[in-house]
């Protein structure tokens, strides 16, 4: 027979789990202790009798009309809730002891360890990152959305198997959600930042990155890639990290963050050693071309600038035709400076096109093309980290109008050594030791609002805890999502494993926000169809 032990004096909420532990299995034998004093009795008594001292534990709930049960050596101790001011994480030691405790004493198995679910009020001084322990199945928070609780009861009760229960749906869909890892912040500059890492990261990895320290708006989020990486110890990295498609807004407001520290450092830029360096600007917007033309012209002493508003005048110059607007280009060029606009549709297959004009024009003048320049684009509109993520595989950089100078200058310094500034300029940095958490796409199968499925290339331990963000815009209002991988199996469809994750702790805000975002995610398949 299967015993719950239930640590909570409030009478409200003692039928609100003996009525929804009934509803999902009538032959439970629910008992209640008043408060810890009560259970510590119950423990001493427990140090001799073992399983037998189950059946007299607690009391009865004043609802329950069940008949009275013989101790039984057979009898199991399936799950314990506790009130969290009763055996809260505050007594974590406490916890971990009782949990041994119950298998020494043969009241459950080391396959199906007795069950432990906090139940807390959200509120301030209650911090979850202190119940993120692998003895701890859930916290469920006060008051309680009943069929929240009745999947998460359902999920304790099953143990570490699929739960076949329906009582909250879920859906089948194949979609990108984030798995979050926080690593070590080491210090945050105008066009990037540092961390200190376990492992080598590889220059040029992108990534989606999350901190307080890039809030701006309504964002907190940026796409940043390795610039370098380099060894401080046998087991430490400090890799440093460019900024990818910030926004300006974004880039000011960490300027400004940086530059009102008063332990802000600087550091000069200014390149001394270099080479004539050929730039091409491409935009129809002739103005715009044109700014930054005179961009590369005021701020580099050697810069040779060629600027086109037509495609077709760029590719027949390249092609050496005689028309009436062509211009004298060189044989190749270090940097193309590109509007949006002109790759949006045919995206990578227009710069391949431009490629091999430079490739031909090459050979045609007996000049060896070891490297293509870069591209860098400018937009006049936001784009979405997807298409912005889709870019970095063959962009340099994008940046957005209104043109911040201040940035692209930093910017291009430190990627173009050989260009050389006329004047020097300092970029500020400050060192910064605040949460950073990486954002890593992963594919889920399925999702409720009390858990997912996420399909990934190995299994994850029974009883880890992950961080997981369902992506809306608004970034500031989205939460992070705890989740503890209650079960996990190979994919039978296919290469990888499938690893079931019950969402921990969840609050009324977060399960607003899954709402939401299932919704949204119903629609776009709809879409597809």
């Amino acid at each position: 027979m299967k015993f719950i032990y239930i640590l909570e004096d409030d009478e409200r909420i003692q039928k609100d789990l003996f009525d929804t532990l009934r509803s999902i299995d009538p032959k439970l034998h629910i008992r209640f202790f008043l408060n810890l004093a009560e259970f510590h009795e119950w423990l001493k008594t427990a140090l001799s009798a073992g399983p037998l001292a189950l059946a007299p534990g607690g009391r009865k709930h004043k609802d329950d009309t069940s008949e009275d049960i013989t101790p039984a050596a057979t009898h199991e101790l399936r799950l314990v809730i506790a009130k969290n001011e009763f055996l809260g994480i505050q007594n974590m030691g406490l916890i971990k002891r009782a949990r041994d405790f119950f298998m020494r004493k043969k009241m459950c198995s080391e396959q199906e360890p007795t069950a432990l679910i906090l139940t807390a009020f959200d509120s301030p001084d209650f911090n979850i990152a202190l119940a993120e322990e692998r003895i701890i199945n859930n916290v469920v928070f006060k008051p309680f959305d009943k069929l929240i609780l009745k999947q998460h009861l359902e999920y304790a009760l099953t143990g570490h198997h699929p739960v076949t229960s329906t009582t909250v749906a879920s859906m089948n869909i194949s979609s990108t959600i984030e798995m979050l890892k926080e690593v070590s912040l080491n210090s945050i500059s105008e066009i990037g930042f540092t961390t200190m890492n376990n492992h080598e990261i590889k220059i040029g990895a992108m990534t989606k990155y999350y901190s307080d320290s890039f809030t701006s708006g309504n964002i907190k989020s940026v796409l940043a890639y390795c610039k370098s990486c380099m060894p401080v110890s046998d087991k430490d990295f400090l890799c440093e990290f460019h900024f990818f498609g910030a926004d300006n807004k974004q880039v000011s407001q960490v300027r400004r963050n940086i530059l009102q520290d008063k332990d802000h450092q600087t550091t000069e830029l200014l390149n001394t050693h270099g080479r004539q360096t050929r730039i091409l600007i491409l935009d129809e917007d002739a103005a715009l071309g044109l700014e930054v033309k005179n961009f590369f012209t005021d701020k580099f002493k050697n810069a040779e600038v060629f600027q086109y508003s037509l495609l077709g005048q760029l590719l027949s110059d390249l092609s050496d035709k005689d028309t009436v607007h062509r211009q004298q280009l060189p044989e190749t060029f270090d940097m193309v400076f590109a509007n949006y606009d002109i790759f949006e549709v045919e995206k990578k297959k227009r710069w391949e096109q431009i490629q091999q004009y430079l490739t031909d024009r090459a050979a045609k003048h007996g000049v060896p093309l070891q490297n293509f320049p870069d591209l860098y684009l400018v937009s006049k509109r936001k784009l979405s980290f997807e298409v912005m993520k889709d870019l970095s595989e063959w962009v340099k950089e994008i940046y957005f109008t209104p043109l911040d100078k201040s940035y692209i200058l930093k910017k291009t310094l430190s990627l173009n050594p050989h260009l050389l500034n006329k004047e020097a300029t300092t970029l500020g940095s400050v060192k910064d030791s605040g949460a950073l958490k990486v954002a890593n796409p992963v594919q889920i199968t399925q999702i409720s609002e009390a858990g997912l499925v996420l399909k990934y290339y190995r299994a994850i331990s029974i009883g880890a805890f992950r961080e997981f963000i369902l992506w809306r815009p608004e970034e500031l209002d989205t939460p992070e999502i705890i989740g503890t991988v209650n079960f996990n199996e190979p994919n039978k469809s296919g290469e990888g494993y499938l690893n079931h994750f019950v969402f921990f702790g969840m609050k009324d805000y977060y399960l607003k926000h899954i709402r939401k975002w299932l919704l949204e995610a119903y629609i776009k398949t709809k879409d597809k169809e």
